[in-house]
C-alpha cells in the first residue's frame, strides 16, 4: 500500500512505522520538499504539490494544534481553525473515484469532554465543554472526505514527545493534579501506531478509540510512573494552583477533565493485541 502521512508530531514516526511494515510512504511537509519520498503541503492554503493525493492508496492525516497552553480567544480561534481547515485541506483532494480510498483522521479523547464515572466508548456522544466541541467540529471536518474514513480518537499517546506525555514527565505538573479521582486514558506510542496502522489498513469506518484497554485514576497514574522513574510522586497541586498558572478552562477541560474510556473497536472488531496494555510495563520501557 502507498500511504501518504501529513506532518505533525506523530507523522514521522507514523510514517516510520508503515515503512517498517512493508508500505511506501510518502510524506506532507510544510516546507520544501527534501526528496521523492516528500511533497511540500500548505494546509492553510489547502495546497499539496503535484500530483496531489492521486497516486496513494491511503492518506493519514495527524496535523493539530496544540492545546496545552493559556486560552484566551486567539488561542481557541487558532486550535479550531487550524484542525479544521488541515482536515479540510487534505479532503479537497481526494475523489471518490480516485485511487485513493482509505482517509484516516486523528482526532482526540477531548471529544467526551468531562464524564466523571460514565463508561465510554466509540459510540458515545460529544460531550460538554468548548474542546469538545471543537473535537467534534475537527471530525465534522474529515467527515466530508468522499471515501471510507476512520477517526482516530486519541488520548495521551506516552513516549511521544508533546501534550500531555512532555508536560507531565517532570516540573510542576508531575505531581497529582487535584482530588486526583479523575479517570486517565493512555496509549504506549508503539501501540498507537500499530493500532493506526491496522485501522488504516482495514475496513472500519467512523471513530475509533486508539488507547490502552486499562484507563487509570490520576492519582494511580501518577504513582505508577514514579515507581517506573524510581522516584517518590511529585507534590499533589492543588486546583487553586493550577487555576492561577494555567487558567480555568485548560483545568477544566483538559487536567481535571474524567474520561473513563473503553477501546472495543481495537480488541473487538480487530483482534488488536497490545504490546502493552498494563501501564506499569508501558512506563517501564519507556522511563
Amino acid at each position: 500500500m502507498r500511504v501518504a502521512v501529513t506532518s505533525g508530531r506523530l507523522g514521522e514516526p507514523l510514517a516510520a512505522g508503515f515503512r517498517a511494515a512493508g508500505h511506501d510512504v510518502v510524506q506532507l511537509v510544510e516546507r520544501e520538499a527534501s526528496g521523492p519520498g516528500e511533497r511540500r503541503w500548505e494546509p492553510e492554503a489547502g495546497l499539496i504539490d503535484g500530483p496531489g493525493l492521486t497516486d496513494v492508496d491511503a492518506v493519514v492525516n495527524v496535523f493539530e494544534a496544540n492545546v496545552w497552553r493559556r486560552w484566551n480567544q486567539s488561542v481557541r480561534d487558532q486550535v479550531k481553525g487550524n484542525q479544521v481547515t488541515g482536515s479540510l485541506s487534505v479532503v479537497s483532494h481526494l475523489e471518490p473515484d480516485g485511487r485513493c480510498q482509505r482517509y484516516a483522521n486523528l482526532s482526540a479523547t477531548s471529544f467526551y469532554g468531562d464524564r466523571g464515572e460514565e463508561v465510554l466508548d466509540a459510540d458515545s456522544g460529544v460531550g460538554p465543554g468548548w474542546l469538545a466541541e471543537s473535537t467534534a467540529a475537527w471530525e465534522a471536518a474529515a467527515r466530508h472526505a468522499p471515501v471510507p474514513t476512520v477517526l482516530l480518537r486519541t488520548p495521551a499517546v506516552l513516549g511521544v514527545p508533546g501534550g500531555m506525555w512532555e508536560h507531565r514527565r517532570r516540573g510542576l505538573l508531575s505531581g497529582r493534579l487535584g482530588h486526583g479521582r479523575q479517570w486517565r486514558t493512555w496509549i504506549h506510542r508503539a501501540d498507537w501506531f500499530s493500532a493506526t496502522i491496522a485501522l488504516v489498513t482495514g475496513r472500519h469506518e467512523g471513530p475509533a478509540v486508539v488507547a490502552a484497554p486499562h484507563p487509570v485514576r490520576e492519582s494511580d497514574f501518577v504513582a505508577a510512573v514514579a515507581r517506573a522513574r524510581g522516584r517518590r510522586p511529585g507534590l499533589p497541586v492543588p486546583e487553586a494552583v493550577l487555576r492561577a498558572r494555567y487558567g480555568s478552562e485548560l483545568v477544566d477541560e483538559v487536567m481535571m477533565a474524567s474520561q473513563r474510556i473503553e477501546p472495543r473497536v481495537l480488541p473487538v472488531e480487530l483482534g488488536f493485541a497490545y504490546a502493552f496494555g498494563d501501564l506499569d510495563a508501558a512506563l517501564a520501557d519507556l522511563v
